[in-house]
């Protein structure tokens, strides 16, 4: 059976800026939150970036959440496997994973005018 809950607020992918956005919105209160997530796991573009060498191309203590910075990191300019088990680290640390739907592609999204939506 389909979903038909309507959510308050809708976040398309599970990478760096989609689960950013949720836990900053979990934060403040709004709780009713999906993430559609068209892969089988977070990261985004580190999840699939995977050639040899891949990595940041700022310092990596840029490519930190500004509210919580990994002080860690094994090189200035991080491999992206690395930096994908940061965002993994992060679903887990903020309780993201529950407002996940994996395997859900977006193909496209409209406005209601009459709605405001």
């Amino acid at each position: 059976m389909p979903n038909t809950h309507i959510y308050d607020t809708l976040i398309v992918g599970a990478g760096f800026s989609g689960l950013g956005a949720a836990i900053k919105l979990v934060e403040a209160g709004v709780d009713d939150i999906v993430i559609l997530e068209r892969s089988d796991r977070v990261g985004g573009t580190w999840r699939d970036t995977s050639y040899p060498g891949a990595s940041c191309d700022i310092p990596s203590l840029l490519y930190s959440y500004s509210f919580v910075k990994n002080p860690t990191w094994s090189r200035t300019y991080s491999p992206a496997g690395e930096i994908c088990e940061h965002i993994e680290d992060m679903a887990d640390r903020f309780d993201i994973r529950r407002h996940i739907q994996f395997g859900q592609e977006v193909t496209g999204l409209s406005f209601d005018e009459d709605a405001g939506v």
